[in-house]
C-alpha cells in the first residue's frame, strides 16, 4: 500500500485546525445544489473565517469537494483555498474521484497525504470512498496501515479524519449509507488510548458521541445542512459552517464550531434527494 507521510512543523504547543466538508462545487459557479450556489456558499464561509480573524496551521477537507466531477470544480477549490497559504490537506468523498484528487490536489500547498505529523500531534486521513458507491467502507489493509501507525506513534496524540460517518448520527436515511464497517473502526480505535477524535463530514450537520475515550465529531457543510433525525431525506434551512480544533501538546482538544451569520442560503426544502 502506496502511502505519503508528511511532517509539518508548527513550531509552538498549539496546532489549530480548520475543518471544513462536503463544498460540492461545480465548474459553472452559479450552479446550485437543492437551491443554494455551492461556489458562493463557500465563499461565504471562508469570508466568515477571515471575519472572526481565525488563523489555521492547516486546513482538513473531508470530501465532497466536486459535485460535477469537472477538473474545473477541483481548479475553483484550490483558488478559492489559496487565499490562506497553509497546508490544505483533502480526502476523497463518495462525489469525488480520488484520481483527480490526486492530479489536482497535490500541487503547492494541497496535499493528499494520509500520515501528518508534527512535534506533538499525529493525524491520519482515513479512506472510505467506495467509487460509485454512496456508502463508505474501511478496507481490510486501511485498517492495517491504521494499526500501524497508531503502534509506531503510540506517544503521539492523534486525530483520524474520514469522509463517511463510522458511527450513527440518529438519522436513518443517513445511517445507511455511512462507514459499512465502522464499528470494526470504532472498536479498533478503542484500543489506542492516543486516538482523540475521529472527525467526518457526509452528514452534512454538526453532530457529537463519544465511545469510550475517542470524540466522534462531524462538521457542518459548508454548503446545504440535513435536517438531523429525519427518518427520510429532509434538507434544512440551517446555515452553512465549519468546525475549528485548537489541538494541545497534552492531547486536550478545544472545539468550536461556527455557522456563518450574515450569509442566508436558498435552500429548496421541497427537493427530495440529490
Amino acid at each position: 500500500m502506496n502511502k505519503e507521510q508528511t511532517r509539518l512543523f508548527i513550531g509552538r504547543s498549539e496546532m489549530t485546525i480548520l475543518h471544513l466538508s462536503d463544498p460540492h462545487l461545480f465548474a459553472e459557479r452559479d450552479s446550485t445544489l437543492l437551491g443554494v450556489k455551492t461556489n458562493e456558499s463557500l465563499l461565504a464561509v471562508l469570508d466568515d473565517i477571515d471575519r472572526r480573524h481565525i488563523l489555521p496551521d492547516l486546513i482538513v477537507v473531508t470530501g465532497d469537494i466536486s459535485q460535477d466531477y469537472t477538473a474545473e470544480s477541483y481548479q475553483n477549490f484550490v483558488q478559492y483555498l489559496s487565499r490562506y497559504n497553509k497546508p490544505v490537506f483533502s480526502l476523497a468523498g463518495n462525489h469525488d474521484e480520488r484520481s483527480k484528487l490526486k492530479k489536482y490536489l497535490s500541487t503547492s500547498i494541497f496535499s493528499t497525504a494520509e500520515q501528518l505529523i508534527t512535534e506533538h500531534w499525529q493525524m491520519l486521513m482515513l479512506n472510505s470512498h467506495v467509487p460509485e458507491k454512496v456508502y463508505g467502507q474501511i478496507s481490510q489493509e486501511e485498517l492495517q496501515w491504521l494499526k500501524r501507525c497508531l503502534d509506531e506513534n503510540s506517544d503521539l496524540p492523534t486525530i483520524i479524519f474520514t469522509h463517511h460517518h463510522p458511527v450513527p448520527v440518529g438519522s436513518a436515511w443517513l445511517d445507511k449509507i455511512g462507514i459499512e464497517n465502522g464499528s470494526e473502526l470504532v472498536e479498533l480505535l478503542s484500543q489506542y488510548p492516543q486516538v482523540q477524535m475521529c472527525a467526518f463530514g457526509h452528514v452534512h450537520q454538526a453532530t457529537e458521541l463519544l465511545y469510550k475515550t475517542v470524540n466522534y465529531r462531524s462538521v457542518p457543510s459548508t454548503c446545504v445542512q440535513f435536517k438531523k433525525h429525519s427518518k427520510d431525506f429532509s434538507a434544512s434551512a440551517e446555515k452553512p459552517g465549519y468546525n475549528l480544533y485548537r489541538c494541545q501538546s497534552n492531547g486536550l482538544i478545544e472545539v468550536d464550531s461556527f455557522r456563518v451569520d450574515d450569509y442566508l442560503p436558498s435552500v429548496n426544502l421541497a427537493i427530495s434527494g440529490y
